[in-house]
C-alpha cells in the first residue's frame, strides 16, 4: 500500500530506506570491546543521606503597628463633634 501525506496542499510520499542490521555476537573471548556503561555505585558517587529532618517553620510574630501602645488608645475628639449628630431619645411605652 502506498501512503501519501498531504501538507498544505503539497503531497509528500514517504520513502524509507531499508535498514540492515547484523546480530551482535556475545562472546567472552573478545577483550577489545568496551564494557557497557553502568551507574556508579561507589560511596563517593552516592547522594548523602540526611540523618535528621529540619525543624518545622515557626509562625512569625505579628508586628505591632505602634510600639508605645501601653493598653490605652487616644482618639482625636474635636469639641464640636456632638453638633454633627442629632440626639435621638427613645420613648418609653
Amino acid at each position: 500500500m502506498d501512503k501519501k501525506w498531504v501538507i498544505a496542499g503539497i503531497s509528500l510520499r514517504t520513502t524509507l530506506k531499508p535498514v540492515n542490521t547484523k546480530p551482535r555476537k556475545e562472546s567472552e573471548d573478545d577483550g577489545d570491546e568496551e564494557p557497557c556503561s553502568t551507574t556508579p555505585t561507589a560511596k563517593e558517587a552516592r547522594i548523602p543521606e540526611i540523618l535528621t529532618c529540619p525543624p518545622a517553620p515557626r509562625k512569625r510574630r505579628t508586628s505591632s503597628r505602634c510600639s508605645n501602645f501601653n493598653g490605652v488608645r487616644e482618639f482625636f475628639t474635636p469639641p464640636d463633634l456632638e453638633t454633627v449628630f442629632i440626639p435621638h431619645v427613645e420613648k418609653a411605652n
